[in-house]
């Protein structure tokens, strides 16, 4: 196997050629994709990260770890399993990996047909693709997700969102909120931008609210792949 040369030993100081060596391998975005919210433990990993083998994955974040990207931790009593987690300056990421989103649905090469969107996937999505409303009144409402694709019993996530100024999203439960909104998290793209109606998700609670939300994303997708290529 030929060794692989850094930039900098060539002889190139560009700060965004490092960027790009750091995070131009495979399944290096989608397991950071998968931490930005909150730890995960291997398995949870594993199975998030659709066609990664556990041996890709281990060195993956073993190379993630060594390049300060990524920490292993334990969580409290009575979890104590270990974990995995983004460090604070790979957390720093989040609005270069929105702004690369946006700018990737433009691309002439996308294909996604019968492609779907783990729970997390579709919460970064939508923190991506937000419009820049206010909220008045503000949302609260707790997302329930599972990616069902495979697994019908697979873990759900729980997710508390706030919109007031803005679109903000979190890994917690919420207990102030008008809406709960469960189900599948491919689905849960679906009803978002694609149409698929809102009755295809369990809501509990002010099904008005989750209409609010629903309607808030009509059409995103479309105004942001329409910017002339």
């Amino acid at each position: 196997m030929p060794i692989k040369r850094s930039y900098a030993v060539q002889g190139d100081a560009c700060a965004t050629a490092h960027a790009m060596e750091l995070l131009g391998d495979r399944w290096t975005y989608p397991v950071l994709r998968e931490l930005m919210l909150a730890p995960k433990r291997f398995a949870e990993l594993e199975a998030s990260l659709r066609g990664v083998t556990p041996a890709v994955l281990t060195a993956r974040l073993r190379q993630l770890e060594a390049a300060g990207l990524v920490r292993r931790t334990a969580l409290p009593a009575p979890a104590r399993v270990t974990v995995y987690a983004v460090t604070q300056w790979a957390a720093e990421l989040r609005p270069v990996f929105e702004s690369l989103g946006r700018w990737a649905l433009r691309s002439p090469v996308r294909d996604v047909d019968g492609c779907g969107l783990t729970p997390d996937a579709i919460a970064q999505s939508m923190l991506t693709m937000a419009p820049p409303l206010t909220m008045d009144p503000p949302l609260y409402v707790e997302l329930r997700l599972a990616d069902m694709r495979v697994n019908r019993d697979a873990e759900r996530y729980i997710y508390r969102l706030h919109w007031a100024d803005r679109l903000s999203i979190e890994r917690d439960r919420a207990p102030d909120a008008a809406v709960t909104i469960s189900g599948d998290s491919t689905t849960w793209a679906g009803v978002l931008y694609d149409g698929i109606d809102l009755s295809s998700m369990e809501v509990g609670g002010e099904r008005a609210a989750a209409q609010r939300l629903v309607a808030a994303f009509a059409g995103v997708l479309e105004d942001a792949g329409a910017v002339a290529r």
